[in-house]
């Protein structure tokens, strides 16, 4: 949430992105803390932490600290399923499994992903900001895409990460009311996922610790390295999950404690495994354990930020968008919340190279 006054503060905080970053990742709870905590909490506002570029995050965080209460998010903004017949989930998970199963385990020195967020601006002010603070007189829906790629470096746990961003910023209004009382205001810039619709792209490039990529399982981080070695059956998959869980039920770091919904635990997981270089065995496996989940819904068809055509599944107001032809997640979202869009994923040989696929 931001201001116009936003620029000036990401452009003094520039010359100090990695200690931003270093600071903000070193202090921040586990992200899936934070997602279990306000599913099972029913918060539907909370930002997906691993959509946010991992480097320049920091300066967005940090610049929002002094203007978050004069630009709130608010909305809905997601795309609706259409109708259609009715799908069954049980059937469309086993499927996806069989899918992921057929393709390839492929490997490389860098995995690669470009995300969009998508997010609401304007309306009403949520329940959290300052007191004094003044909504603004229009909405708006915004979104900007991030490039990463994480090495990892040999010899060590580590990884050498580059982030570009925000790319391809944009803005669009629900009504030409709202346009004109934002040109009204002196259009303003607005908060956009990494900056605002006026900042320009960046590159942090640096070497850190890998917990700053790792993947989360409830409170548990899985070691950068360790990530295409999960396990690959459904048996020993369900077996080390239900470890971490049963563990997190007992309470976990920085004072979670896991749903008592094994399956709700699972899904809230999922799309960081996902979006993560796992093996096809393991996201095979996943889904398999997912289509066992009662509370788990496919909502019907929708169309993502990209206008790709997907399958929603719903629990607990989180909401995961795959791609029926290739099991690959495409959005993950949550109810009145921002919605992160997976562009592009997949290994390549060098820092700075696109896959080919």
């Amino acid at each position: 949430m931001k201001s116009d006054q936003v620029n000036a503060v990401i452009n003094a905080l520039k010359p100090a992105v990695d200690e931003l970053a270093d600071a903000a990742y070193e202090r921040r709870p586990a992200p899936s803390v934070l997602r279990a905590r306000e599913v099972t909490a029913s918060v539907r506002r909370r930002r997906p932490v691993r959509g946010i570029a991992l480097g320049l995050g920091a300066v967005t965080a940090a610049a929002a600290v002094a203007v978050a209460a004069t630009l709130p998010s608010g909305g809905s903004g997601h795309h609706q399923a259409t109708p259609s017949a009715a799908i069954d989930t049980r059937a469309f998970l086993l499927a996806s499994a069989d899918t992921a199963a057929k393709q390839p385990t492929t490997h490389g020195t860098c995995w690669y992903k470009r995300t969009r967020m998508s997010q609401e601006v304007g309306g009403p002010l949520p329940s959290n900001v300052k007191p004094g603070a003044r909504p603004l007189p229009f909405r708006a829906s915004t979104a900007a895409s991030h490039e990463d790629w994480i090495c990892g470096l040999p010899g060590t746990t580590d990884v050498r990460l580059r982030s570009r961003g925000p790319l391809d910023a944009r803005a669009t209004f629900p009504t030409k009311k709202d346009e004109a009382a934002w040109r009204a205001a002196g259009s303003p810039p607005l908060d956009v996922n990494g900056g605002t619709t006026t900042t320009k792209p960046f590159t942090v490039t640096y070497d850190k610790p890998s917990h700053i990529a790792n993947p989360v399982i409830g409170s548990f981080e899985i070691p950068w390295k360790s990530v295409p070695n999960l396990p690959a059956t459904k048996a020993d998959l369900n077996s080390h999950l239900r470890g971490l869980w049963q563990q997190d039920r007992k309470g976990g770091a920085h004072g979670y404690t896991a749903p008592a919904d094994y399956c709700q635990y699972v899904f809230v997981a999922a799309w960081d495994l996902f979006m993560a270089p796992t093996s096809s065995g393991t996201r095979s496996s996943l889904y398999r354990i997912l289509a066992d989940c009662p509370s788990l819904r496919a909502t019907g068809r929708v169309t993502d930020s990209q206008g790709r055509r997907g399958v929603a599944l719903t629990s607990e107001g989180v909401r995961l968008v795959v791609d029926p032809a290739t099991a690959r997640l495409m959005e993950f979202d949550e109810t009145g919340g921002d919605r992160l869009t997976f562009e592009k994923q997949g290994w390549v040989d060098t820092i700075g190279a696109l896959p080919t696929r």
